[in-house]
């Protein structure tokens, strides 16, 4: 059984890249009247990746009963967790990890995959940084692996 842990956005406006790991509850600034939420789903050599919530407010304080009954806003991506949660070295943008799922098992990750490489060296890699080789065509089934900073995901966001 899973436990959620929660605290306030103003207690860790920075969380060092190390201390980033699957489970953690993410708030980002999606405009300047409302906020999205996330969880880190497992951390590969690219980043993190992360789950965004259908979840989206005007106060920073998201409760289990609304993660338990959000669906993903997108397909789970990979995060610059270095830029974002560390660094926040993009102006205007403002994430924090706000609380933490112990024991999460993420689930519904079946055929989530990433894409590097060109021509007869592509790879796609699971949610866990396993690597599979792949064809050229097969690789253009999937998202590049390239972590995304806020911009990307703002931009991913934009028509939702």
């Amino acid at each position: 059984m899973s436990s959620f842990k929660f605290w306030s956005w103003d207690k860790k406006p920075r969380t060092m890249l190390r201390f980033v790991k699957a489970g953690d509850i993410f708030c980002f600034t999606l405009n300047s009247e409302k906020y999205c939420f996330g969880r880190i789903i497992s951390k590969i050599t690219t980043g993190h990746v992360a789950e965004l919530f259908d979840f989206i407010s005007t106060s920073t304080e998201i409760k289990e009963d609304d993660i338990k009954k959000s669906k993903r806003l997108i397909e789970p991506v990979v995060i610059d967790t270095y830029s974002l949660f560390d660094k926040k070295i993009e102006e205007g943008s403002d994430w924090r990890i706000i609380g933490h799922q112990e024991n999460f098992k993420p689930s519904n990750i079946e055929g989530i995959y990433f894409t590097y490489g060109l021509g007869n060296s592509c790879k796609k890699v699971d949610v866990f940084d396993n690597e599979i080789s792949i064809s050229e065509d097969e690789s253009k089934k999937y998202p590049r692996l390239s972590p995304h900073g806020d911009y990307d995901i703002k931009n991913l966001l934009k028509d939702i």
